[in-house]
């Protein structure tokens, strides 16, 4: 049984009262229909996180593959050296915000990044480079995906909270608070129509004599 708020039993309080339990539950209403909002966007998201995931993680494992296999092709020593002189820089900026207040991020890359020599080396690690470079907007992409599905899920959370909060505790003090105010004033007018009838039945056997 919820706990019943400390109220003054007076009939200024019982308006009070109800007053507030029409807004609870307007905002209980409320609140009810942004968490379906939000949870009906969130699982799509997820969805295409999982998938980007998946792809992005077969794209990495194909690019290691070709690594992997340029350092067989070629000393471990000979792709560090020609590594060592590569003229590309890539940088990320943010450039706008979603809804959920998630980074949106632009790719700035500068440089060409097989600009090492082609003694020492194979079109293995030509290949694992490009592809690498290839995939970081998808990289990207999916940070931005994630970091919106994390926010959602905590919006949902906090969503969540204040509708059980309201419906669970707040609102059914309110309506204790209403009931009991509402049996205090019905036990008063009942005592004063009793009061009144006797009254009126001592006037009545004064009157008599």
């Amino acid at each position: 049984m919820p706990e019943i708020l400390q109220v003054n039993p007076t009939r200024m309080e019982l308006l009070k009262q109800r007053q507030r339990l029409v807004m609870a539950r307007r905002a209980h209403d409320l609140l009810e229909d942004k968490r379906d909002e939000l949870i009906q966007k969130f699982l799509p998201l997820v969805k295409e996180v999982r998938e980007l995931q998946g792809t992005v993680r077969q794209e990495l494992e194909r690019i290691y593959a070709d690594f992997q296999m340029a350092k067989m092709l070629s000393s471990e020593k000979e792709i560090e050296e020609a590594l060592m002189w590569t003229e590309m820089r890539i940088d990320v900026e943010i450039s706008g915000y979603t809804l959920m207040k998630a980074p949106q991020y632009q790719l700035i890359a500068e440089g060409e990044p097989l600009s090492y020599g082609f003694y020492g080396t194979n079109w293995k690690l030509d290949l694992a480079l490009t592809s690498f470079l290839d995939l970081v907007p998808s990289l990207l992409h999916l940070a931005e995906k994630e970091n919106e599905v994390e926010r959602l899920a905590k919006e949902i959370e906090r969503t969540r909270r204040r509708v059980n909060a309201l419906e669970y505790i707040f609102i059914p003090r309110v309506e204790q608070a209403v009931k009991h105010i509402t049996m205090k004033l019905e036990e008063r007018e009942r005592a004063h129509i009793i009061n009144l009838m006797k009254i009126k039945e001592m006037m009545e056997r004064g009157s008599a004599f």
